[in-house]
């Protein structure tokens, strides 16, 4: 008895001494100045309708060309006169927004066909990753030209045919861990206790999978928004 308490005491030391995510993350000077630095372009895109910048899309051939920190003009101007820095806080709330709403729907359908794929196996998964296959056998930005070809121009097909040719990426990953997880005794035991198919693959699969899939997430961001610069 008292060395069940003396292990039950250490367990607990243990767990109160182990620094949190927060602090781990903190600890990392390169990580919380790359996180510090992402969430203030973010606030400053969000609030870019109450800042007081000028019309970015507003022509003034007089002030063409000028330098960084002209009066009025604190990057200057382009070649139609143009404020730049407002035209970046501006395109920047479009670039998240295209970003954002374009790894979203890649990671929806391509983690949905990775998890079926990799759970129910068989002439399924065959099926499911032959049409992956195929989409993987083209150059991704030859692809979207031709999906944008095929919608018509547009920023909103542009963020379709990104978003398009990129389930593949979280499909492959997905399918992958998936495999892995549905053959663990935790999902023998869901299927012993009578939970459906269903059931299984979104509460108990899904969870283990989902951490992968906003790390996936992170990192795809940033390329979504350079490949619809491309378009």
């Amino acid at each position: 008895m008292t060395e069940a308490v003396s292990t039950a005491a250490v367990a607990k030391h243990r767990k109160s001494t182990r620094p949190s995510s927060l602090r781990l993350l903190l600890n990392n000077v390169l990580a919380t100045t790359g996180l510090a630095v992402l969430v203030l372009i973010i606030i400053i895109a969000l609030l870019a309708p109450l800042l007081p910048l000028p019309d970015p899309d507003a022509t003034a051939p007089a002030d063409r060309l000028l330098r960084p920190l002209s009066e009025g003009h604190l990057l200057g101007t382009d070649a139609l006169g143009r404020d730049v820095l407002s035209r970046l806080v501006w395109g920047t709330r479009v670039s998240l927004a295209v970003g954002i709403l374009a790894t979203l729907i890649a990671a929806f359908f391509g983690s949905l066909i990775g998890l079926v794929a990799g759970y129910v196996g068989g002439r399924v998964d065959a099926l499911l990753m032959r049409g992956i296959d195929m989409v993987m056998a083209f150059p991704y930005i030859l692809l979207a030209l031709a999906i944008v070809a095929a919608l018509g121009p547009g920023l909103l097909n542009a963020l379709y045919a990104i978003a398009v040719v990129n389930i593949p990426f979280f499909a492959r990953n997905i399918r992958g861990i998936t495999i892995g997880l549905s053959r663990r005794e935790f999902v023998d035991a869901a299927r012993l206790s009578g939970k459906s198919n269903a059931s299984i693959l979104f509460s108990e699969i899904l969870p283990n999978v989902l951490p992968v899939i906003i790390i996936t997430m992170s990192t795809t961001i940033g390329w979504m928004i350079l490949e619809t610069a491309g378009l």
